[in-house]
């Protein structure tokens, strides 16, 4: 199992909680249990060739993705994945 921390915004747009408890062994899996748990969720996360959107910042484990990384990246049990918008500026 691995624990999901959605921003908050996200959670409420799906009437999900904000702190998730998901079985998934990379990120493909982990956008499928949030699908079947809140349909369409995956969508607004990702795109059709397979990379996290990119207004997204995912860290699992505290490393960040990077843009090259697809969905294919794994994800080690018990991991703790954060999802948060990412911010832009100066």
């Amino acid at each position: 199992m691995i624990t999901v921390h959605l921003p908050p915004d996200l959670a409420h747009e799906f009437g999900a909680e904000r702190i998730l408890t998901v079985e998934a062994h990379d990120c493909a899996e982990l956008l499928h249990s949030l699908n079947l748990r809140y349909p369409s969720m995956a969508s607004w996360l990702a795109t059709e060739d397979g990379r996290f959107r990119q207004h997204l910042s995912v860290f699992i484990s505290g490393q960040r993705l990077t843009a090259r990384e697809v969905l294919s990246t794994s994800i080690p049990d018990r991991s703790e994945v954060w999802i948060l918008r990412a911010i832009s500026g100066g």
